[in-house]
């Protein structure tokens, strides 16, 4: 049997999506995987070992926007012959795009924008982790349930690591327990106050004796940049400077990350890095907070949360209360809890 997978959201969700990959991978009547992704994450996909075979790209907001990208897009699945198709991503084009591939059988939420177009439907549980919904999938082509908690461990490419170190060398990082600050989310009402990551990140990096690193993507480089002016006692901005391998390699040799409701949350709970997450228009009852035992939430009690399900471009009350609402002390206990120092 050969298994497409259709995850065309945003990087934090094919993060989310790459233990059902795994599973898919080990089930015994499976051939062959290949999932169709974003730009972003096939290079994410890449670094976790698939080949450029087992990806289709979509860049549906990009070269690939439009009805005639989709068409490409979909002759390109259809041309992998698959068998069957999960789709993740309960979005109508999602569940389109599957059946455009022509797989006979295609499996789905039932909350999914296009799930008549499903030969199969798997209910969506709200209160679970996106990891274990996800995951859920697996079971209609047989994969075994995977016990308490779904294995969630990304891969940190030595070759990137090795490059990194040699990036920290030239930038002249001191020695100590990094602390790490991601101040960069793809949604503005997410973003928690520059300032307030820069007390936060001084605070802990008072307390292990070691640096700041101040890290992100190209979209990020303002609220990175606002966030180093703002660290009275200095920091290293690598934002815009690495490679998404590189990224990863960052975090996993972190001491500790402080960041938003973010894919950099998830990265660290992939790796093992303790992170602190400030959430604030979202609540992780919604299933998205870092997948890890060595992870924290530092959010505040505001009737209006959550608001959406991935914040948005403006707070509905004009205020953003929910983000100054949670103090740079509440994540420098937090912080100091997951890596054994009291505050």
């Amino acid at each position: 049997m050969r298994c497409l997978v259709v995850q065309t959201a945003f990087l934090g969700d094919v993060i989310l999506t790459t233990p059902l990959v795994s599973l898919l991978r080990n089930v015994s009547g499976i051939e062959a995987c290949c999932v169709v992704t974003t730009p972003v994450g096939a290079e994410f996909l890449r670094t976790q070992g698939l080949s450029t075979g087992e990806i289709i790209v979509y860049g549906k907001h990009g070269a690939d926007r439009g009805p005639a990208g989709f068409l490409r897009v979909a002759g390109s699945a259809r041309s992998w012959r698959p068998d069957c198709a999960l789709v993740p991503h309960r979005s109508f084009r999602s569940a389109l795009l599957a059946y455009a591939s022509g797989a006979g059988r295609r499996i789905g939420f039932d909350t999914s924008g296009g799930r008549w177009l499903l030969t199969d439907t798997v209910p969506y549980r709200a209160a679970g982790h996106e990891i274990e919904r996800t995951a859920a999938l697996a079971g209609v082509v047989g994969a075994a349930p995977p016990g308490e908690r779904v294995p969630f461990r990304l891969e940190v490419p030595p070759e990137a690591a090795e490059a990194l170190e040699e990036k920290l060398l030239g930038a002249g990082l001191p020695e100590g327990p990094t602390v790490l600050v991601a101040p960069g989310s793809r949604w503005p009402t997410k973003r928690w106050p520059p300032e307030r990551f820069a007390r936060a990140a001084e605070q802990v990096a008072g307390r292990l004796g070691g640096p700041i690193v101040i890290a992100g993507g190209s979209d990020d480089r303002q609220a990175c940049l606002e966030t180093r002016k703002a660290v009275e006692s200095g920091a290293f901005d690598l934002c815009g400077s690495l490679s998404l391998s590189e990224w990863i390699a960052l975090i996993a040799r972190g001491a500790v990350l402080l960041a938003n409701d973010s894919a950099a949350g998830h990265v660290a709970a992939g790796v093992g890095t303790p992170v602190v997450s400030v959430f604030g228009p979202t609540v992780p009852e919604q299933g998205f907070a870092p997948y890890a035992e060595a992870s924290r939430v530092a959010s505040a009690e505001l009737d209006c949360r959550p608001c959406g399900r991935h914040g948005g471009l403006r707070c509905r009350r004009g205020d953003l209360a929910c983000m100054k609402a949670v103090t740079p002390d509440d994540v420098v206990a937090k912080a100091l809890d997951l890596v054994g120092r009291s505050a």
